[in-house]
C-alpha cells in the first residue's frame, strides 16, 4: 500500500469516527434505537478499519499485531451484544464476555511482544503486579467510600472479575511500552504513547460504566455517559495505531 493512500484512509477513518461520536451520544440519550446502533457501529469499524490499515500498510505480521487485531474485532462483536435492546440481560452477558476475552487478548499481545523484543525481568514483573494490586485496591477505595456503591452478589463478582482483567491490561500495556522505548527500537515512543494512551482510557471508560450501570446517582449523567464513550472509542483507536509502530 503506497503512503499517501494509506494515509488518506487513515484519516477518513478517524474523521468518519470523530463526526459519528457525537451523533452516536446524542442518538442513544432517548434510549437504544436503531439509529444509535447503526452510529455506534459505524464508530467501531472504523477502529478496526484503523488496526487493519496499520497492520497492512506496515507489513508487521508480528504476534502482538496478529492479538492486537483479534482483540479489536472482539470488541467489536461486543459492541453488537451490548446494543441489542430485547432480552437486554441477556445480550449484555454475552457482549460482556467478548469484551473479556478481547482484554484476554491484548494482555497476551504484550506478552508475545515482550518475550520477542525485550528480555524478561524480575524487577518489571515485580513492578506490574505492584502497579496491578495498588490500582485494583485504590478503585475499590473509590467505589467504597467515594461513590458509596452497594454491590450484591451479582454486580462485586462481576466487576471485580473483570477488574482482574482490565487492570493487568493498562499496567501491562504502560510496563511494556516504558521497556520498549528504553529498548531503543525504531518508533518505540509513538508505539509508547499508543498503547499507554490506550489502556489509561479503556480503564477510565470501564471503571466510569460502572457507575453508570450500577450506581443510581449517576445512571442518566449525561456528562459522564459521553466521558465514557470518548474514552472508550479513543482507547481503541490507540490500541490499533500501536500496531503501526510496535513488532513491525
Amino acid at each position: 500500500m503506497q503512503t499517501w493512500l494509506f494515509i488518506s484512509l487513515l484519516l477518513l477513518a478517524i474523521i468518519i469516527e470523530l463526526i459519528f461520536v457525537p451523533k452516536f451520544l446524542v442518538a442513544q440519550r432517548p434510549g437504544i434505537c436503531i439509529k444509535s446502533f447503526c452510529f455506534k457501529m459505524i464508530c467501531a469499524t472504523m477502529f478496526v478499519a484503523t488496526g487493519f490499515l496499520c497492520y497492512r500498510y506496515s507489513g508487521n505480521t508480528s504476534e502482538f499485531a496478529k492479538h492486537m487485531l483479534i482483540g479489536l474485532c472482539l470488541g467489536w462483536v461486543g459492541d453488537v451484544f451490548l446494543h441489542i435492546k430485547p432480552k437486554k440481560e441477556f445480550f449484555f452477558a454475552i457482549g460482556f464476555c467478548f469484551f473479556f476475552s478481547s482484554h484476554i487478548l491484548y494482555l497476551i499481545a504484550f506478552s508475545k511482544a515482550s518475550k520477542q523484543y525485550l528480555q524478561q525481568s524480575k524487577a518489571a514483573t515485580i513492578i506490574s503486579i505492584a502497579l496491578i494490586a495498588i490500582v485494583i485496591f485504590g478503585s475499590y477505595l473509590y467505589i467504597k467510600f467515594k461513590k458509596k456503591m452497594k454491590m450484591n452478589l451479582l454486580t462485586a463478582p462481576l466487576c471485580f472479575g473483570y477488574g482482574l482483567v482490565l487492570v493487568p491490561m493498562m499496567v501491562n500495556a504502560f510496563m511494556f511500552s516504558v521497556q520498549y522505548i528504553a529498548a531503543g527500537y525504531p518508533n518505540a515512543i509513538w508505539g509508547g504513547i499508543c498503547l499507554t494512551l490506550g489502556g489509561i482510557s479503556f480503564y477510565l471508560s470501564d471503571f466510569t460504566i460502572a457507575f453508570l450501570m450500577f450506581n443510581e446517582a449517576d445512571k442518566g449523567n449525561i456528562p459522564l455517559k459521553n466521558f465514557n464513550i470518548g474514552t472508550y472509542f479513543f482507547a481503541q483507536t490507540m490500541l490499533a495505531l500501536s500496531i503501526l509502530f510496535i513488532g513491525g
